[in-house]
């Protein structure tokens, strides 16, 4: 009975996750059956659709992540702020000869990576869990793969090498917003730029998610992660790579992060566990779709003056749900009849005031940019390819109109 109680749990988001897809494709054709024949055919014609990661959810999950992962001589990645919250105390009870990295920092750096790995390239580790946020989760996958194939990380970020294995992985979140543990994304900081990239081998074995290990952030936290969540959500939602499959949970998440951010930031346990839940649903939208504009400028607004990552990506968007509309009104309008709201002015109004109150300036002059940096930021920006996946074709004049529109 236990174990069948358990497996329950488990297939629990799973369920939810092709339940809210197949609603939405059944809703889609119901009511849109002509905006599949008028739009862009390759998008509904033909997609393929991989995520291999394992979810698991559910309060107290974290206590059972042996039950998901073989290996016993565990490498765990961390942040120092996750090992004193004594989540790696759990994970020590359960793996006794565990070794423990806890030096992971915010946008990892390849030297970073590379030095992990010497580190331990001699120490028989033979599986890795990374808690933690993004930068934990991404720098894990790195890790995995490089101590199965060897080399350092530029290798592989830059497309010299590519991995073809790893060792087994597990990823646990400790905030709600990157999506990582179910994507095969990582971001790396190369020469002072944050990098991209995309590998089969980062897919993880198992992500656990328990909402538990969220109501320690602390609100600020709580605010730029929850808000990275709703940008990878709207993002994924109007991609040139979205599809009907990514859609329903694109929509879903959207709402459900409108409907909680704020009182997950005051610190209802209700709202965070729904935001657990919201940010690895955007995750796995858009681990098919990738990311578009918002994230293209993100980049150098992060390396250049240390934005948090979940604020520089959602401080375009006001203003890039206005300039995409143009090019998929009809699907941004049924996004609007989801969320209640009669038009796309409100949808941006509603994402900027979500901003304002979750505690952040709008604007980037308060960020101690300056307005003749703007020309370079806007360069950075288009030299990262999932700006092509903004529906558009925005160029590096746009790019500048629109960093000068929020200035």
């Amino acid at each position: 009975m236990e174990t069948a109680i358990n497996q329950q749990t488990e297939l629990k988001f799973y369920q939810l996750y092709v339940l809210y897809s197949q609603l939405y494709i059944v809703n889609y054709i119901s009511q849109w059956g002509d905006f599949m024949v008028n739009s862009n055919p390759s998008t509904f014609e033909s997609f393929e659709i991989c995520n291999p990661v394992k979810v698991v959810y559910g309060v107290g999950k974290l206590n059972e992540v042996g039950k998901y992962i073989s290996a016993k001589r565990v490498l765990v990645i961390c942040d120092p702020v996750v090992q004193r919250l004594g989540y790696v105390d759990t994970l020590q009870h359960i793996f006794p000869e565990c070794e423990i990295f806890s030096g992971i920092e915010p946008n990892p750096s390849c030297t970073l990576v590379n030095n992990i790995v010497d580190a331990y390239s001699n120490a028989s580790i033979d599986g890795i869990i990374g808690i933690g946020g993004g930068s934990s989760l991404d720098t894990s996958k790195a890790v995995s793969a490089l101590l199965s194939n060897g080399g350092r990380i530029e290798d592989y970020l830059l497309g010299t090498k590519k991995f073809s294995s790893r060792l087994p992985l597990v990823l646990i979140p400790t905030t709600a917003g990157t999506g990582s543990e179910v994507t095969n994304v990582g971001v790396f900081t190369h020469e002072s730029i944050k990098k991209p990239m995309t590998s089969d081998q980062f897919w993880a074995d198992t992500a656990v998610i328990d909402p538990q290990l969220t109501y320690s952030m602390p609100p600020r936290v709580t605010a730029s992660t929850g808000l990275d969540a709703l940008t990878h959500a709207i993002e994924s939602y109007w991609a040139k790579s979205s599809q009907p499959y990514t859609e329903g949970l694109a929509l879903r998440a959207t709402k459900m992060i409108f409907e909680n951010l704020i009182n997950s930031i005051n610190g209802d346990k209700d709202a965070r566990n729904n935001m657990a839940l919201a940010a690895t649903i955007a995750g796995i939208a858009f681990s098919q779709t990738r990311t578009t504009a918002a994230h293209a400028i993100s980049f150098p607004l992060t390396s250049f003056y240390g934005i948090e990552h979940g604020l520089a990506v959602v401080l375009t968007l006001p203003r890039l749900v206005l300039w995409t509309y143009p090019h998929v009104r009809r699907k941004m309008d049924e996004m609007l009849m989801y969320l209640g709201m009669k038009d796309i002015e409100e949808l941006s109004m509603k994402i900027e005031n979500l901003v304002s109150e979750s505690g952040f300036p709008t604007r980037l002059r308060e960020y101690n940019v300056k307005f003749e940096e703007l020309e370079d930021i806007a360069k950075v920006s288009m030299e990262a390819n999932i700006i092509k996946l903004t529906p558009g074709d925005m160029n590096y004049e746009d790019v500048l109109q629109l960093l000068k529109a929020i200035y």
